[in-house]
């Protein structure tokens, strides 16, 4: 039975960095992946609607990641403009889009899977698919991987077997199990960037209407976090980027009983200014009920449900004190919040392997030649490209410091 200098346990875009920086600064064939799906890189395939944001211009600076502050010396060593030298180097065009998004020139996932898969194959990269790693245990001279397709040793172990969110792409948790029983501990982890739960009676008569705000996670009377965006009404649910990147509230706070979103449906404007126009539409408009008066401002079944919402019910004819209240409803239009979708609508996982249980590198204090990298630390972004940013930025650091270790020989 062979021994690899190098196992990467997971075929995700962490895992492919991993491998992809491991070969290209060690010797040729000193890497193979482990990848339990029949072909590497199924969750990025899915990414940004099949266009792959793969990074983001700000995603250097920290200030769209949550969890462990620790990532912050991961991002510095790997801002935006390395990874992009490095796709180019590939042989990736890339092409920046609104809010700094990056994505492949073609806007197909599948360009940035095939280049990375290309430079496999040139540096030489084994890629073992079908390979379900279910255990690591330390062994004479590394690590001994076990699966129900066989046993691998090897010196060196990245383990990049991503998160629970999207598990339709393999990604179930899995990783979290080898990393306990290799000595580390797990954060709690929960749902990130994800549809958020509501009143379905709220939201049912809305269903399928859109329409841009800016949105605030509320509790104990206090904004938690705000967003902007365009917000999307769903059977039962809250949906949209700015929805996601208030989503993870409800984990991190532990579920609050009184938690609410609170929309602005008139983002840009004051209160004061949105009472004005009200007022403006209504002069000389004789008699009209509040939706009749709304319909010039938003989408109809909007009209309705904000009518109802500012006046507790049907409203009839408005009066001109009604107005008032109709903007202040319309400024401050708020949804109780039930609970994130599960992991299977959820874009990210928030919680992980602490990365105070690292080195620098990325190597594990609590097993030496061992590395982690990817969604399976305690780290996750915000949308917009800045978890695919983590995954190439923390998969280089672990390959680069791995393929650095056998050459010391330790």
């Amino acid at each position: 039975m062979r021994q690899a200098d190098l196992a990467v346990v997971g075929g995700g875009a962490s895992g492919l960095a991993a491998a992809l920086a491991a070969a290209a600064s060690g010797k040729r064939g000193s890497a193979v992946v482990l990848e339990k799906n029949p072909r590497v890189g199924k969750k990025l395939l899915l990414t940004g609607n099949g266009r792959c944001n793969l990074t983001n211009r700000g995603a250097g600076d920290g200030s769209h990641y949550h969890g462990d502050a620790g990532a912050r010396e991961v991002l510095d060593r790997f801002p935006p403009e390395r990874i992009l030298e490095l796709f180019q180097k590939a042989g990736l065009l890339c092409r920046e889009l609104d809010g700094g998004r990056i994505y492949p020139y073609s806007l197909q996932a599948s360009s940035v899977l095939n280049v990375l898969r290309r430079n496999l194959d040139r540096f030489g990269v084994e890629v073992l698919c079908g390979f379900d790693v279910k255990d690591i245990r330390k062994s004479d001279g590394g690590f001994l991987l076990s699966s129900p397709e066989g046993d691998l040793p090897a010196r060196r172990v990245i383990l990049a077997a991503g998160g629970s969110a999207c598990p339709q792409s393999g990604s179930d948790g899995g990783g979290y199990s080898l990393a306990k029983a290799l000595g580390h501990t797990v954060v709690p982890v929960y749902p990130s960037l994800a549809p958020v739960k509501t009143d379905p009676a709220r939201v049912r008569p809305l269903k399928g209407v859109r329409c841009p705000v800016s949105a605030a996670f509320r509790t104990r009377g206090q904004v938690v976090r705000a967003s902007a965006g365009e917000v999307q009404f769903t059977e039962n649910a809250l949906s949209g980027i700015c929805i996601f990147e208030l989503s993870r509230c409800f984990g991190d706070l532990r579920a609050p009983k009184d938690a609410e979103i609170a929309l602005d449906l008139f983002p840009g404007y004051s209160l004061e200014r949105v009472t004005g126009l009200l007022r403006a539409a209504a002069e000389g408009a004789g008699e009209l009920s509040a939706p009749q008066l709304l319909e010039g401002f938003l989408p109809k079944a909007l009209c309705v449900e904000l009518s109802r919402y500012a006046f507790g019910g049907a409203s009839g004819v408005l009066r001109w004190e009604d107005l008032g209240r109709l903007a202040s409803a319309a400024k401050d239009f708020r949804f109780p919040v039930r609970g994130t979708f599960s992991w299977d609508r959820a874009q990210a996982t928030a919680g992980g392997v602490p990365l105070s249980e690292l080195t620098e590198s990325l190597e594990s204090k609590k097993c030496r030649g061992l590395y982690l990298c990817g969604e399976l630390l305690d780290v996750d972004g915000d949308c917009g490209g800045f978890n695919l940013h983590w995954a190439w930025a923390s998969g280089l650091a672990a390959g680069k410091a791995a393929a650095d270790s056998l050459r010391e020989k330790r």
